[in-house]
C-alpha cells in the first residue's frame, strides 16, 4: 500500500524530530563530559567505597580482578580491610559469615565471568540460610557489549534465581542509589543475598575509558558506520552524564547522599499478640524451638537471652541460636530450660509448640513428629516458611509474620505471660530424659576408651578429650570459642560433644548443607573477633572430604594473620554417604572411598603448622609409619597428642595450626545412625 504525500511528510517530520532530540541530548551530554574531563581522577570505585563506609562496612572479601580494581583500591584507602582469598566461593562464604556474626550486610567483590560463576553455590547457601550479603561483580564495558568483549555475559540475569535483587548498573550516577537500595533489600524482610553488576566503563574514570575503549573511528561506510559510531559515543556520554554534581561530596562518606536506607522488617499485629498470650496462658507443657532467624537485628543476643529466660519454658536451639542459653553450671538442674538431646520426645508430648525462626523442613522431620493435639504458634519473617508442609503433616494454630526476636522479646514483657507458672512435671521429665541421653553418651565413650585402637584414633574418645581441653583453655584463659563445622559424618558426631558457650559462636552451612564453607566461615569469625578486640579461639572442624574444598585458604589465614585451629577428622572416605549407600545397593561403596592423605603437610605447605595424630598409609616407595601403626591410641595417648597440638599452637601463636586425625570410621557407625535427608 503506497503512502500518501501527507503520511510521508508526517513520518519524515517525526524522524527529523527524533534525530534532532537525540542530537540535542548528545550535545548536552558532550558538554557535561567536558566538565567530567576536568576531573580525570574521579571514578565509580570511590562512590562504591564511600557507600560501604557510610553503611558501617569494615571488611570486604574478594579474589582480585581488573574489572573491580577501582573498588578494591578505594576501599583500602577508606580504611576498609580488603581480604583476598584463594577462591571466589570462599570470599562469598566469608561475607555470609560476617553478616551472621555482625548483623550487618556482608560484602563480596569478584571479577567478571568465571569470577562470578564460581560464587553461585555460596550465594545460594546464603539465600537458604537467610544471610544478608551484597555481591558485586565487574563486567565487560557497556560500549563493547555484544562486540566480542572478554567475559561479556548477562551477569545480572544469571544471578536472578539465587538473589533477592539482581541489577546491572548502567551509569555512574546510578552507583550510589543502587548500592544503597541493594543493601536495604538484603537486610529487609527475610534477609538474603543481592547482586550488582557494574561494568568496567562505569567504574573507571572518564578519561581512561575514553582512551582505552573508545578510540577514534576508522573510515566507515555511510550511513550505518556513522550510526554505530554515534551509538558508541552516546553510550559513553550517557554513562558519565551527571556523574559528578554539586549535590554530594565526592570525598566525604559522611555526606547524607551515602546514608543507609532503613530496612523493612515485618512486625506482628496486636490481635496476633493477644492470641499468643491466650495460648500460652492455657498451656501446661509448652516447648520453644529457636532457629537462626531469632538472632537477626534489631534485638541483640543478650536481650533475646533474657527474654527466653523470662518465658521460662523448655527450649531447643538450632543453627545460629545454639549457645544462646549455654550455662554449664546450671545445665543439670530442673531450673535450667535448655535441652539438646530430647527434642523428639518433647514435641511428641507438648501441648503448645512455639516455632520461632525455623521452617518445618527435614531438620525437624517435616512436622511429622509433632503432637497432633498440640497448639502451634509459628513465627517467621517468611510467609512461605509459615506455610511449609502445613497441607500434609502439621497445621499452625497461629501464624505470625514478624521478626522473631522482637516478638519473643515483647512476649516476655507481657504481664499475662510473666504471671504463668507452668507445671514443673513436664520440665522434670525432660530433664531426666536428657540426663539419660548424656549418660548413654558417656557410657559409649567409656566403652570406647577400653577398646584397643592401633594406628587409628577412636573419634568418640578423641572428641571427648578435645572438648575437655577446649573447655579447660576457655575457662583458664577467659576466652570465647567460635566453632565452625564443615563436613558430614565426623561433624555429626562432633556436634554431640562440642557445644557453643555463647550465642553466635556456632557456624554451620544451614539449610543447603553445603560442603566447603569452612575456610570462609573461619576467616570471617577470626576477623570479627580481631575487629572487636576479643580474646577468641576459632576452631574449624573438617571432615577429610570437605578439607579438600578450602584447605588452600590456610594461605589466606597466614597472609591476614588469622591463627585458626584446624582439626581434620580423617577416615579416608565420604562416610556419611557410604553408610547410607551400602545397605541400599548390595554393599556397593562406589565413589565413596578416599585415600589416607597428609593434610597436615598440605596445610604446612600453605604456611601453617601441622601435626599428625594416628597412622597415615605410606605411598608406594615410601617407608611405612611403623611407630604410629604400632601405637595403641588410648585415651592417654590421645590426651598427650592433643597436648602436643596446643604446645605447637603456643610455639607459633600467629599461625594457623592443623591436626590431621586418622580416625576409625567404623567407630562412628556403631555410635550413631547416618542422617536422613528425606
Amino acid at each position: 500500500m503506497a503512502l500518501s504525500f501527507n503520511s510521508k511528510a508526517i513520518i519524515g517530520s517525526l524522524l527529523a524530530l527524533t534525530a534532532g532530540k537525540a542530537s540535542y541530548s548528545l550535545i548536552q551530554m558532550k558538554r557535561d563530559c567536558k566538565r567530567i574531563n576536568e576531573n580525570q581522577e574521579k571514578h565509580g570505585g570511590k562512590l562504591v567505597a564511600n557507600t560501604f563506609k557510610a553503611h558501617g562496612i569494615t571488611h570486604v572479601f574478594t579474589l582480585t580482578g581488573g574489572h573491580i580494581s577501582p573498588i578494591l583500591v578505594e576501599c583500602e584507602r577508606s580504611g576498609i580491610k580488603v581480604i583476598d582469598t584463594r577462591h571466589e566461593v570462599t570470599a562469598v562464604y566469608a561475607a555470609d559469615a560476617m553478616a551472621r556474626l555482625t548483623g550487618n550486610c556482608g560484602i563480596a567483590l569478584v571479577t567478571s565471568g568465571p569470577g562470578l560463576t564460581n560464587t553461585i553455590t555460596a550465594v545460594e547457601n546464603a539465600h537458604l540460610a537467610e544471610s544478608p550479603l551484597l555481591l558485586i561483580s565487574g563486567s565487560a564495558p557497556i560500549v563493547q557489549h555484544d562486540r566480542g568483549a572478554l567475559q561479556d555475559i548477562d551477569h545480572a540475569g544469571l544471578m536472578k534465581t539465587v538473589c533477592k535483587y539482581s541489577k546491572k548498573v548502567l551509569a555512574v550516577r546510578d552507583i550510589v542509589p543502587e548500592v544503597k537500595k541493594a543493601i536495604q533489600i538484603a537486610l529487609s524482610g527475610v534477609p538474603g543475598p543481592v547482586f550488582l553488576e557494574i561494568p568496567y566503563d562505569v567504574l573507571y574514570s572518564y578519561e581512561h575509558v575514553k582512551q582505552a575503549l573508545v578510540p577514534s573511528g576508522t573510515k566507515v561506510s555511510f550511513p550505518m558506520g556513522n550510526i554505530s559510531l554515534w551509538k558508541r559515543d552516546y553510550q559513553l556520554y550517557n554513562i558519565f552524564h551527571n556523574a559528578w554534581t554539586n549535590k554530594y561530596n565526592y570525598d566525604d562518606f559522611n555526606d547524607s547522599y551515602y546514608a543507609p536506607l532503613q530496612p523493612d522488617v515485618p512486625k506482628y499485629c496486636k490481635c496476633q499478640f493477644k492470641k499468643a498470650e491466650n495460648l500460652i496462658a492455657n498451656a501446661k507443657k509448652p516447648v520453644l524451638i529457636l532457629g537462626s532467624q531469632v538472632m537477626l537485628p534489631p534485638i541483640h543476643a543478650k536481650e533475646l537471652r533474657k527474654a527466653v529466660l523470662r518465658l521460662n519454658m523448655p527450649t531447643f536451639m538450632s543453627g545460629m541460636a545454639r549457645g544462646l542459653l549455654s550455662d554449664k553450671n546450671s545445665e543439670q538442674t530442673n531450673k535450667n530450660i535448655q535441652f539438646r538431646f530430647v527434642r523428639k520426645q518433647a514435641l511428641k508430648e507438648a501441648d503448645l509448640i512455639i516455632l520461632a525462626g525455623l521452617p518445618v523442613d527435614f531438620r525437624i522431620g517435616f512436622g511429622r513428629g509433632f503432637n497432633p493435639k498440640a497448639k502451634i504458634i509459628a513465627v517467621n519473617r517468611s510467609v512461605e516458611a509459615l506455610n511449609m508442609n502445613t497441607d500434609i503433616y502439621w497445621k499452625p494454630t497461629l501464624k505470625i509474620h514478624s521478626d522473631c526476636g522482637s516478638f519473643l522479646y515483647d512476649l516476655s514483657k507481657s504481664e499475662k505471660v510473666n504471671s504463668m507458672k507452668f507445671p514443673i512435671e513436664f520440665n522434670t521429665k525432660l530433664r531426666q530424659l536428657e540426663l539419660e541421653e548424656k549418660n548413654k553418651l558417656s557410657k559409649k565413650v567409656t566403652e570406647a576408651e577400653n577398646i584397643e585402637s592401633y594406628g587409628k584414633v577412636n573419634p568418640l574418645v578423641f572428641l571427648s578429650k578435645l572438648n575437655e581441653r577446649i573447655e579447660q583453655t576457655r575457662l583458664r584463659e577467659d576466652k570465647d570459642v567460635i566453632v565452625v563445622v564443615d563436613g558430614g559424618d565426623f561433624i555429626g558426631t562432633a556436634a554431640k560433644f562440642i557445644w557453643p558457650t555463647k550465642p553466635l559462636h556456632w557456624l554451620d552451612p544451614g539449610l543447603f548443607g553445603t560442603l566447603g564453607v569452612g575456610g570462609g566461615f573461619a576467616l570471617a569469625a577470626k576477623l570479627v573477633s580481631i575487629e572487636q578486640k576479643k580474646n577468641t579461639d576459632v576452631w574449624l572442624l573438617y571432615g577429610d572430604g570437605t578439607a579438600g574444598y578450602s584447605i588452600a585458604e590456610v594461605d589466606t589465614f597466614v597472609r591476614h594473620k588469622c591463627p585458626i585451629n584446624i582439626c581434620i577428622g580423617n577416615d579416608s572416605c565420604w562416610t556419611q554417604v557410604c553408610r547410607q549407600q551400602k545397605p541400599l545397593f548390595d554393599g556397593s561403596d562406589v565413589a565413596c572411598p578416599l585415600e589416607d592423605r597428609h593434610y597436615e603437610v598440605v596445610g604446612a605447605g600453605y604456611g601453617g603448622k601441622g601435626l599428625l595424630i594416628g597412622s597415615c598409609k605410606a605411598e608406594e616407595g615410601e617407608e611405612p609409619d611403623k611407630k604410629n601403626e604400632e601405637t595403641n591410641f588410648t585415651q592417654y595417648v590421645i590426651d598427650q597428642k592433643i597436648s602436643e597440638f596446643f604446645e605447637l599452637r603456643r610455639a607459633y601463636p600467629g599461625r594457623p595450626t592443623i591436626m590431621n586425625v586418622m580416625i576409625d570410621g567404623g567407630s562412628i557407625e556403631k555410635f550413631r545412625k547416618t542422617s536422613k535427608y528425606i
